[in-house]
């Protein structure tokens, strides 16, 4: 039984033995109180236990119901295999973002193999699977990358699915293009399904009915964003190596052009360019740039610019 399971099953033991000791006293019978007291106490202590332990490590249950779903006992499997596809690409994406900085727009995600989750069992109630990470079993005393980018996940569903527009607290600006179409995918995937979604974390449990999937699924398609690179000539005018933003004007133009820099762009390099080793503001830079247009939800647009690479070309 994987460690999910096994947390699911105490926990189902403790609402049962509360419910038993309830009877008890009131019916006034004070040994079974006492006997149902006794291990109300020890499984709250194993569950304590194994909480405390699983609550570093990416390890979640994901679960799904409605039309490609059979009661608890079968699911299709074409559904299935798509729809842990694309959760394996929000948490690869997420992940690859948060340990190598700026994703870039195309190409292979550096760092997936290290993102790669396990298949270790099938989740009950419902139909669904437990997923974790490599070495999962190894105690930590911090939470693992590829944990908080699987929670960073979740927190993008609710997000996305939660019921007040006038809460909806996502900036879009912020995500990564790469990961905005991954999420895209996989909720169109559960809305063209009809399906529904629970994540079960250790300490935490989401829930994603028909009509939450939906408002996730429209407010994400009422977004769109396009990336394309701009190479450009000209001189660096400001620079802050601790928020990673840069003021550039272009050769013949009066207009500074402001965004961010990305983390592929060394912060020794970043410091450098400050003026630390003579490289000074003023000078004449060809920067590589990805320009991002979005979309919102509420029908506005923005354009962010990102510097992915910058050459001093003075001489």
């Amino acid at each position: 039984m994987s460690s999910l399971q096994e947390i699911a099953d105490l926990r189902r033991q403790k609402s049962e033995l509360q419910a038993r000791i309830s009877e008890a006293s009131g019916s006034s019978d004070i040994v079974a109180m006492m006997n149902y007291q006794s291990r109300f106490d020890i499984i709250s202590d194993e569950l304590d236990e194994a909480e405390r332990q699983d609550a570093q490590i990416a390890e979640v249950s994901v679960l799904f119901d409605g039309r490609p779903v059979i009661g608890t006992s079968a699911i299709d499997a074409g559904f299935a295999a798509q729809a842990l596809l694309h959760f394996q690409g929000i948490v690869t994406r997420l992940y690859a973002a948060s340990m190598k900085g700026q994703l870039s727009s195309k190409g292979k995600i550096k760092g997936s193999d290290m993102a790669q989750l396990n298949l270790r069992g099938l989740a009950t109630g419902s139909f669904g699977f437990v997923l974790e990470e490599k070495e999962a079993r190894q105690a930590s005393v911090m939470k693992t990358p590829l944990r908080e980018a699987m929670e960073e996940a979740a927190d993008l569903f609710e997000e996305f699915a939660q019921v007040d527009d006038d809460e909806f607290l996502v900036d879009v600006d912020d995500i990564n293009p790469r990961v905005f179409n991954e999420l895209a995918k996989f909720f169109r995937h559960l809305e063209k399904n009809e399906a529904t979604l629970k994540a079960n974390f250790p300490d935490k449990a989401y829930s994603f009915d028909r009509a939450a999937v939906n408002r996730a699924y429209k407010r994400i398609s009422d977004s769109n964003v396009n990336i394309a690179k701009e190479v450009w000539t000209g001189t660096l005018v400001g620079l802050s190596p601790i928020k990673r933003t840069f003021d550039f004007r272009k050769r013949g133009e009066e207009t500074i052009m402001s965004g961010k820099f990305s983390h592929q762009i060394s912060q020794d390099y970043l410091e450098r360019i400050e003026g630390r080793d003579g490289i000074t503001l003023g000078d004449t830079f060809r920067a590589t740039i990805e320009k991002g247009t979005l979309r919102k939800p509420d029908g506005t647009i923005s354009v962010s610019f990102t510097v992915i690479d910058l050459v001093d070309v003075s001489d």
